[in-house]
């Protein structure tokens, strides 16, 4: 029997941006295969800006596997400019996500507010 999955990605494009949801919990056990559908989403896209929405995605992980996730990119992932949505409440885990990428070379950036994130995108 196929175990389901215990997050969801859906993607859309919206005005020359790539948007990506998460929804469900993030695990230990899910992180890679994840990070890895979320890298080909990106990949295979012609955008330029990405927005990942994570505020319903319940569950983050430790600073160890956010640094391994961060540095483990694709080089296409890094040509791209990143918006990240997430809720306050996670504000000290997005800024140690936030400065790892911006230290391993990726244009990222962490947003509350998904206008805010989508007007940083489109100044890009």
């Amino acid at each position: 029997m196929e175990q389901k999955a215990e997050y969801q990605i859906s993607s859309s494009m919206k005005e020359g941006i790539l948007e990506i949801i998460l929804t469900g919990e993030e695990s230990q056990s899910t992180f890679a295969k994840m990070k890895n559908e979320i890298d080909n989403i990106i990949i295979n896209s012609v955008a330029k800006n990405v927005l990942i929405d994570c505020h319903a995605l319940k569950g983050r992980l430790g600073i160890t596997k956010t640094y391994e996730r961060v540095r483990s990119h694709p080089p296409e992932v890094y040509k791209v400019n990143i918006a990240l949505v997430d809720l306050p409440e996670h504000a000290d885990y997005q800024n140690f996500h936030e400065t790892t990428a911006l230290n391993a070379g990726m244009r990222f950036k962490w947003f509350t507010d998904t206008e805010a994130a989508r007007a940083w995108l489109k100044s890009k």
